[in-house]
């Protein structure tokens, strides 16, 4: 059964496809010089914190400066290694600490969408670079998506949908410490819970590297990774 397919190897598939396409278009960027990572890295992560502390919503506190805030339960972000920056929308919901919690080997099935941060605003549907939220893939149908390897397709390769007429996401799960998937995942939902929905933001490096898959997500790009943990099992 694909609804326990490991995490993103659809999305792997995807790219791969795309990849196929555009193989001209990759080969005349080949011949642009590849950036300079101590350049790059400082600048998008110093993006990054703008977004957050001046046009997200709501505005974030770095982690150290809300456990100094006069605040009443400020909004913050939690960075990991200085690349990858999570936000968990209910921290402070007093319920939240009953829910199992996401560790090292426990396999998780989110609701997510991946985004290009590239312009460092709010992602927008045109933004997606893939996802298994039947809303977001609905809306990018109408926008002209062929959902190939977004949904679920019966044997006669006709995509399916539920009684409500929307197309059914291939099922997925996301195994913590599998290494199977972009590597700010991996670190950055360690210590979420169950119900949980999360933000997270990665620079390149902790994404699809220097990878350039035009019309899909521009080179050395960071992304965004919305997410509702919709259940944690223990291995």
């Amino acid at each position: 059964s694909r609804v326990v397919a490991q995490f993103f190897i659809n999305l792997h598939d995807y790219i791969t496809m795309r990849v196929r396409w555009y193989i001209g278009a990759l080969s005349c960027a080949m011949l642009f010089s590849c950036s300079n990572e101590e350049d790059i890295l400082p600048q998008q992560q110093e993006k990054i914190v703008s977004y957050l502390t001046s046009k997200h919503t709501p505005l974030l506190l770095s982690e150290q400066d809300a456990a100094q805030s006069l605040d009443n339960d400020p909004p913050y972000y939690s960075t990991f290694g200085n690349t990858t920056y999570r936000y968990i929308a209910d921290i402070y919901n007093a319920d939240r600490l009953t829910r199992p919690e996401v560790s090292e080997g426990c396999r998780l099935d989110l609701t997510f969408s991946l985004y290009d941060f590239t312009p460092y605003t709010t992602p927008k549907p045109a933004e997606c670079i893939y996802s298994n939220d039947t809303t977001v893939i609905n809306r990018l149908v109408e926008s002209g998506l062929n959902p190939r390897y977004w949904v679920e397709y019966d044997a006669n390769g006709e995509p399916i949908r539920d009684e409500f007429g929307q197309f059914v996401p291939i099922g997925q799960t996301l195994l913590i410490g599998g290494g199977a998937t972009i590597s700010g995942l991996q670190e950055a939902l360690v210590g979420c819970r169950e119900q949980d929905e999360v933000e997270l933001y990665m620079t390149y490096n902790q994404a699809y590297g220097e990878k350039l898959i035009v019309g899909l997500m521009t080179k050395e790009c960071p992304v965004a990774f919305f997410c509702r943990i919709n259940k944690v099992t223990k291995q």
